[in-house]
């Protein structure tokens, strides 16, 4: 042990006997005027990281040689490796003045603003070494990195697409360039670089990621597909689903929207409002019981949301199911007691279960909600006085049969039914050439109309 502790004495006191020298040998260089060679022996101390010795020979030259701009890059290099940043940047700007036009102090420079988190002093430093050099590679990418994270990603695409012309192998430069221009929507441009990329990293997960999501939105779908299926779920966000799945569905391919969709709510709960679009698209596909499951579960995260339970009732309609959607439509009324769309509904599931006296309550109570609005809701206050004219000219009440429907078809002009209906209660009541008039009407919008042609051929015997 001890003989160890001599040999790393020896060895110590070797090297400062060595770099004592070293120094003297400069200094007499100094003294000789020989500054080139005193620059030199600091620049070699400098690569061996031999800071102390360096800085002690370089301040030496700058009393002597202070012109030099080499002498106080040196500095700035020897404090930038010692992290004394604004020492280093200091002696940096002196060699700047003493050179302007040497780009690699400017670079130098620019880093150390960086290393000091002066961002936007770096960010203007690496433009002016490009616009002295406008091969130096490395300031595009430094640049481009900068602006990236500054999220200024027009201009960090620019510069990190420039420095990819340069060098074609540097990953980050590829990933920062297409995110860039992903996150401002340049998604055409975005695939043409991480298919640049990938290129020279087949298979990056990454790059791929962006790659399928920009194809998506620029609407190459089948493209998109491939490389979705390709890329693990782990790394795609309930946003990113979420999204994938609107774009599929604004082009009507629900199936896979609403594969996207579930990928979504597995990633984030809280994205409720998605239960309520897959079971649309699950409604518009005739899935009436996958779409129930969606609108129970939109309506146990939000109990209020009416249109859930409307169309919610629409499946059990659909399925004959007429109690449970009577349920729906009372839970949706119970919410919001003058919602036209469940009123509707609950009036024609109640003529549905033959209940039409229930229903002549529902209608009623609709006209009380539009009255004075009826030009707003011209469909729903023809639809409740059909119904009153059909179970009036039922009811061979012919006179309020007549009014009613002509209150309807005042609103809805084009509809056959209610011209039928008119013309068989002006025909009940005597009066054949308004009855005739009105099945003329009926054939003009209904040429085939069976019940129109016989009622015709009645009123000509």
């Amino acid at each position: 042990m001890k003989a160890i502790t001599f040999v790393t004495l020896l060895v110590a006191l070797t090297s400062l006997t060595f770099a004592q020298q070293k120094y003297d040998e400069a200094s007499k260089f100094i003294k000789n005027k020989e500054y080139n060679k005193a620059l030199t022996i600091a620049q070699d101390y400098l690569k061996q990281d031999s800071t102390d010795i360096a800085i002690k020979i370089l301040v030496d030259l700058s009393t002597n040689d202070e012109n030099n701009p080499k002498v106080y890059e040196g500095l700035g290099d020897a404090y930038n490796k010692m992290g004394v940043l604004e020492l280093s940047i200091s002696d940096y700007q002196k060699a700047e003045k003493l050179d302007s036009l040497d780009a690699n102090i400017k670079f130098k420079i620019a880093m150390a603003f960086e290393k000091q988190k002066s961002y936007t002093d770096a960010a203007n430093k690496y433009l002016q070494v490009i616009s002295l050099d406008s091969t130096y590679s490395q300031a595009y990418y430094n640049l481009g990195r900068l602006l990236y994270y500054a999220k200024q990603y027009p201009n960090a695409s620019f510069y990190l697409e420039k420095y990819i012309t340069f060098d074609s192998k540097k990953y980050d430069a590829y990933f920062f360039a297409a995110r860039s221009l992903f996150l401002m929507q340049n998604f055409s441009q975005a695939v043409e670089v991480t298919q640049k990329g990938l290129t020279v990293f087949p298979n990056d997960l990454k790059l791929e990621k962006i790659e399928a999501l920009s194809l998506t939105y620029s609407k190459n779908f089948p493209e998109a597909l491939k490389i979705l299926s390709t890329v693990p779920d782990s790394l795609f966000s309930a946003t990113d689903f979420s999204t994938v799945g609107s774009e599929f569905q604004a082009v009507k391919q629900d199936s896979v929207a609403i594969i996207y969709f579930i990928k979504a709510l597995a990633k984030d709960s809280s994205l409720t409002e998605l239960n309520q679009e897959i079971a649309n698209m699950y409604l518009s596909s005739g899935k009436y019981t996958q779409a129930i499951v969606y609108y129970d579960r939109r309506i146990k995260s939000d109990s209020t949301s009416v249109s859930s339970y409307v169309n919610k009732s629409l499946c059990y309609l659909q399925m004959q199911n007429y109690d449970s959607a009577k349920t729906a439509l009372v839970q949706a009324i119970n919410i919001k007691s003058d919602y036209l769309p469940a009123l509707i509904w609950l009036a024609r599931t109640d003529q549905y279960m033959r209940n039409n006296d229930d229903a002549a309550d529902v209608y009623t109570k609709i006209l009380k909600i539009t009255s004075g609005k009826e030009d707003q809701f011209k469909n729903e206050v023809a639809e409740a006085n059909g119904f009153f004219g059909y179970t009036n000219l039922v009811k061979k009440k012919y006179k309020d049969a007549i009014q009613s429907l002509k209150t309807a078809l005042s609103y809805t002009p084009n509809s056959a039914q209610y011209h039928l209906w008119l013309a068989q209660a002006y025909a009940f009541s005597g009066n054949k050439a308004e009855a005739a008039k009105e099945y003329r009407a009926v054939l003009s919008i209904d040429p085939g109309n069976a019940d129109a042609k016989k009622g015709l051929r009645l009123l000509s015997l």
